[in-house]
């Protein structure tokens, strides 16, 4: 395919032709016919090359918001000579805020190897990355082979979990605590004291206090009724303060061995630390709306992230 060069060269042939008829010199038809023989003798040296060159995209799965992150673009395929230019038209979109941006690269002297853009990392979100094409050109850029490429390369550009966070809000996990008997009675750190019924275990009797009265008392375990936990995002704020607090949350909720679940465009269970992670890059995979339902009345806390603010309900 021509380029704008070709233009520029097509402009400069006219020239010299021109000047090989206005002018008798002896040199006069070698310079014309080294003017048309160059860039054909070029374009068959960069043209295997250019034929057989492949682009590969790869990228971390995350990076936290801030930090440096980096699409790697691998080259590969042989010819005579190193391809002079290599430009790529990249499109990036972070699908949790919605933004989209087109880039041009330009890579000069390409013959294989890795290299190395820059990827916007201001804003949390899931970055999907897209090659929409990329152009090599001859050596002396006159012709140009396109190719479309299609690949779409995710990473997740999390935040930082909050280091402010009051840690008294953690008290009102127990505030709307509901005991209910265990189900097969067994062992449970929480229990009710009640007289002896056929059917109860020896092992629930409570023999010190039995002896103290005329009765026989016996341990019932209770478990909660109320135990989830809904950590419910209602807004991200203007430089993720939510998200990085909603993280926070989280995490300290995982170090307690407390399951619990993320509510945003649905409901995310968590268990672990890497599960609060994918939990994150779920939700950043999607624009940010209205939470989605859960079961109020069977929470045992539920923490409500609106921006920098958070409570507890």
């Amino acid at each position: 395919m021509p380029t704008f060069g070709f233009v520029l060269y097509l402009l400069l042939l006219a020239a010299i032709v021109f000047f090989r008829l206005s002018y008798l010199g002896w040199f006069g038809p070698y310079i014309v016919a080294a003017a048309i023989a160059l860039p054909l003798l070029l374009l068959l040296l960069s043209l295997p090359a250019m034929l057989r060159l492949r682009l590969n995209i790869s990228a971390r799965p995350w990076v936290y918001r801030g930090d440096e992150g980096t699409l790697e673009l691998r080259f590969s395929g042989r010819g005579v000579m190193p391809i002079s230019t290599v430009a790529v038209r990249l499109e990036l979109t972070n699908r949790f805020t919605a933004e989209q941006t087109k880039k041009q690269f330009v890579f000069r002297c390409v013959a294989g190897g890795t290299r190395h853009i820059s990827l916007p990392t201001e804003l949390c979100g899931m970055l999907s990355c897209r090659v929409v094409s990329y152009e090599c050109y001859d050596a002396l850029g006159l012709f140009k082979l396109r190719r479309k490429l299609g690949t779409v390369v995710d990473t997740a550009v999390i935040p930082r979990p909050a280091e402010d966070l009051d840690v008294q809000i953690f008290s009102a996990l127990n505030a709307r605590q509901r005991l209910k008997p265990k189900y097969g009675g067994g062992y449970s750190e929480e229990h009710d004291l009640r007289e002896y019924r056929p059917g109860d275990t020896v092992n629930s009797i409570h023999w010190k206090l039995s002896s103290k009265t005329d009765k026989v008392i016996v341990r019932e375990p209770l478990v909660r009724e109320n135990d989830n936990i809904y950590l419910v995002l209602a807004a991200a704020g203007t430089n993720d303060e939510g998200l990085e607090k909603l993280y926070r949350l989280s995490l300290d909720l995982c170090n307690m061995e407390l399951s619990h679940y993320i509510i945003a465009d649905r409901a995310y269970e968590v268990y672990n630390e890497q599960e609060a992670m994918e939990a994150m890059r779920s939700l950043l995979s999607v624009p940010l709306g209205e939470p989605c339902g859960y079961d109020e009345a069977m929470a045992r806390c539920v923490f409500l992230v609106n921006g920098g603010e958070v409570r507890s309900k």
